[in-house]
């Protein structure tokens, strides 16, 4: 407690992430993307996939694809003229979109530049230790989370089965109409979406910290009845998959291609049907616990 109180008097609870409400246009950090001379801001267009091993994913226009080689490139992550943290990657693979080019990334190593060296190590080392994880695995969800990333609720509903879930392992590419999704393996629900090819995905805009928490810890074999959830739903318009009251927004999504990255598989989906709820929702968002302590964002916990 002495060395937490010294080194984050403020911080409250030391965990990897804070959490925030926040609109899209509020998002203070860009994310760059560098190889060789050619720097691309790909702030709207990068999201994680897998965290076993690490891998991210870019998009980048046709025109940008072609101009540098992008087997092996570094990915900052900028406030203003701040460097927060870095990134190297390697391409594991390249998927040709309608405009552009998905490019599959593996993380190699990475840095966080927050505060100062010795906080970092105190952090890392010390307050954040835990026999479930690295010191490397610790570094790389910090630089990770050096941008806000947003908690969605994804849905699912089959004739014998429903299944309403959180997850912030995911990124919606706009110029393509294309959602990325990282699902556990062995999450029961990854079989059926699947095997349907469709899923709905909607905003975490007006509900509660433990609500959300709760819907990811009942069991994906046997999740909560939509009749005993905390919460009404409606009806999605194509689909027919329960929508969360609390949603100001809902994207219905055919999945068109799907492999395993690891621990998690990639699912790529096109956005077929959108409906807005309520203009300009606020979602809950993950930030990283050093980035969270240098910026400005207002904790959902009064943390930070």
């Amino acid at each position: 407690m002495l060395i937490k109180n010294l080194f984050f008097k403020r911080a409250g609870k030391i965990q990897a992430f804070m959490i925030t409400r926040l609109q899209a246009d509020e998002i203070a950090e860009r994310v760059m993307l560098t190889s060789g001379p050619y720097s691309f801001d790909i702030t709207r267009q990068h999201g994680m996939i897998c965290l076993a091993p690490f891998c991210m994913a870019v998009w980048l226009p046709q025109k940008q694809a072609d101009m540098a080689d992008l087997q092996f490139s570094k990915i900052e992550f900028i406030n203003e003229d701040t460097l927060n943290a870095r990134i190297w990657v390697s391409l594991i693979e390249q998927i040709q979109t309608e405009h552009g080019v998905l490019l599959l990334y593996k993380i190699l190593k990475v840095g966080n530049y927050q505060l100062s060296i010795l906080h970092r190590l105190v952090f890392f080392g010390y307050l954040l230790r835990a026999k479930n994880n690295t010191y490397h695995h610790r570094e790389v969800i910090s630089a990770l989370y050096s941008y806000p990333r947003s908690i969605i609720i994804v849905s699912y509903r089959d004739a014998d089965y429903c299944n309403i879930f959180p997850m912030d392992i995911h990124s919606y590419i706009e110029a393509e109409g294309l959602y990325l999704l990282g699902l556990r393996t062995t999450n029961i629900t990854l079989d059926k979406i699947l095997e349907a090819k469709k899923v709905v995905i909607c905003d975490t805009s007006n509900v509660d910290i433990d609500t959300v928490y709760n819907l990811g810890k009942h069991s994906s074999k046997v999740p909560t009845p939509v009749g005993q959830l905390s919460f009404g739903v409606s009806n999605s318009e194509m689909f027919g998959f329960p929508v969360p009251e609390f949603s100001g927004w809902y994207k219905e999504v055919e999945i068109v291609h799907h492999q395993k990255m690891g621990y998690h598989m990639l699912l790529l989906g096109k956005v077929v049907n959108k409906r807005v709820i309520r203009q300009n929702p606020a979602s809950l968002y993950h930030v990283g616990f050093l980035q969270a302590q240098q910026g400005n964002y207002k904790s959902m916990e009064g943390l930070f």
